[in-house]
């Protein structure tokens, strides 16, 4: 486990790697195998994944979550990749001209209200209506990215002849409650490791808000841990190309801790007729939106520094674009 934690940086520095995206990726897949190892040391592994060997080496060696059953892996047919294919197409297009929208205005529809370290956090800040639509605009952003990434691997898996489980179920428009959210549509494969390799584990001896909130800080740290990598300086020297950006650390945890409460409070609270009738009655689009927004106010937290960096900028590498011509 703590080799999964310091490679990255040798790996960059050995290969030269700049491109922050596949930085963000090489970060993901270290993090991936750390998880990984700890829900099997706790014995917390998905079923039928220790049937044999063979299944675990499948397992580990996959960056998205294969399906098993009694026989081994599901198998995928060509159908399956055919469709995936399409999907990823579409993905792609809608990646790319979101994406053109959002560069025209520097990835903030509206001026930045906030400074990028932890002391310049301002609570007031995030219910500004800018700074609303500043968040929503890039929350979106990320979806799309998770949801484009997740239909490669997904088509990837099926040429191998592996079935996955999904990355992304569009959490932002098609959630009922912030545990549906975090628990059931956004990154499937990062909650399923940290659902059994962190929050089983501690489950087993407290109580469910303190498995939730040690999830939670688990994702802060390994998140903080994440943005280490991503702006890693591309050389012994400490220069970057083309600029140098040091992350707000402990932003990014805030972030967690904050959804944290939110989990602890629909636990609480969340069986209140008032909820029920507005699960009832509004559409889902609607509710999914409400559950965003408990979130939303502070969402620049996690975000802010991927937009004040050129992180996205990055991506332009290979996805389609339109630019505006000077």
């Amino acid at each position: 486990m703590p080799l999964c934690a310091i490679s990255p940086y040798y790996a960059l520095r050995y290969f030269g790697i700049r491109n922050k995206i596949i930085k963000f990726f090489m970060g993901i897949a270290q993090l991936t195998s750390f998880f990984r190892c700890s829900e099997a040391m706790f014995g917390f592994l998905p079923a039928h994944v220790d049937d044999s060997l063979k299944n675990l080496i499948i397992y580990a060696a996959s960056p998205v979550e294969v399906k098993f059953n009694s026989n081994g892996p599901l198998k995928s047919t060509w159908t399956h990749a055919k469709d995936f294919l399409v999907n990823l197409i579409t993905w792609i297009s809608v990646l790319g001209m979101y994406s053109s929208i959002l560069l025209v205005y520097d990835y903030q529809p509206f001026p930045k209200a906030e400074g990028p370290a932890l002391q310049d956090i301002k609570l007031g800040t995030g219910f500004s209506p800018q700074q609303l639509i500043n968040n929503l605009s890039c929350v979106i952003l990320l979806q799309v990215y998770l949801t484009t990434f997740g239909a490669g691997l997904k088509f990837i898996a099926s040429i191998c002849g592996f079935q996955v489980i999904p990355i992304m179920l569009n959490p932002i428009f098609e959630s009922s409650s912030p545990s549906d959210f975090w628990g059931r549509r956004w990154n499937l494969v990062v909650h399923g490791i940290l659902k059994r390799g962190v929050y089983k584990p501690v489950r087993t001896k407290f109580s469910r808000s303190s498995a939730s909130l040690a999830t939670f800080l688990a994702s802060g740290i390994f998140h903080e841990w994440l943005l280490s990598v991503v702006f890693y300086p591309d050389s012994e020297d400490g220069t970057c190309s083309p600029i140098c950006y040091t992350p707000g650390y402990g932003r990014t945890s805030l972030f967690f801790v904050w959804n944290a409460i939110l989990i602890g409070f629909e636990y609480a609270v969340g069986g209140a007729a008032i909820f029920q009738l507005f699960r009832k009655h509004l559409p889902l689009t609607v509710v999914s939106l409400m559950v965003t927004s408990t979130a939303l106010p502070v969402a620049h937290w996690f975000t802010n520094d991927y937009v004040r960096s050129d992180y996205f900028n990055d991506a332009q590498a290979g996805f389609p674009f339109i630019v505006k011509v000077e």
